[in-house]
């Protein structure tokens, strides 16, 4: 199963044609100007991820991003050569990349976003883009009153709020996943003035996702919110641990 938005990115040709999208300043915004960055209008209106975006930032409740980034490996220009830009029939909004590739989208208003699309200066074919729905959460303030949340939310915006024609780019979320170098987790909670604590077991098959081609994924483990244990219990997880949403039929 591919990252989350995979799909939407691969029909971006405009790549060659994932930091928080939804940041609540206002994007920064240039006159549009003769360049050479190039639009693409075959690629995926970007109206529909402003919309995801604009989705996400209303009915989120603070519990998810977008975390973009130029695919390094892929790439066929230097990171520092890149130049991304969200242009618009009335502006331009320059995309900064940090040193990883990571960028933010800009949210803009509903009507500017119909006109809007991703432009570059690099050619068709030479660079790809990835996009993955990361939780806001990390493995230090992880409680099962948070996995129930997310699970909640996330239900509750794809099957209620977003139009159908959203649906595609957001499946649905089973469990928060938690890998770390060691499987070594525990859940917590206090009961009766005593502490109690309680070993995770690992998910037999599960793989980070951040696991690269040829390298052996570090262990997971798995909370769908499901679990008897109390809103209470915290996750005590190793350092290092990484969050992300298992999805549907991964």
């Amino acid at each position: 199963m591919r990252p989350l938005l995979t799909t939407l990115l691969l029909a971006l040709p405009l790549l060659a044609t994932t930091a928080q999208a939804q940041n609540a300043e206002e994007p920064q915004k240039l006159p549009t100007v003769t360049t050479e960055l190039k639009r693409d209008g075959s690629a995926l209106a970007y109206g529909r991820i402003n919309e995801l975006l604009t989705q996400f930032r209303k009915h989120g409740e603070g519990e998810f991003r977008m975390d973009f980034r130029v695919d390094a490996d892929k790439a066929k220009v230097p990171l520092p050569d890149i130049r991304l830009a969200v242009r618009s029939d009335d502006a331009d909004y320059p995309l900064k990349l940090d040193a990883a590739g990571r960028f933010d989208l800009p949210v803009l208003p509903e009507a500017e976003a119909r006109t809007a699309d991703l432009a570059t200066n690099v050619p068709k074919g030479r660079m790809a883009i990835r996009g993955t729905l990361e939780l806001t959460a990390t493995s230090e303030t992880l409680d099962m009153a948070r996995v129930r949340k997310v699970i909640r939310v996330a239900r509750t915006l794809r099957e209620e709020l977003l139009p159908w024609y959203l649906r595609w780019l957001f499946p649905r979320i089973e469990a928060v996943r938690v890998c770390s170098a060691t499987p070594t987790w525990e859940l917590e909670w206090r009961e009766d003035g005593q502490l109690l604590g309680l070993p995770l077991p690992q998910a037999t098959g599960e793989r980070d996702p951040e696991t690269k081609k040829g390298e052996k994924s570090r262990p997971c483990t798995l909370l769908t919110g499901q679990e008897r244990w109390p809103d209470a219990a915290r996750l005590i997880a190793p350092p290092g641990s990484k969050l992300s949403v298992k999805l549907q039929g991964q």
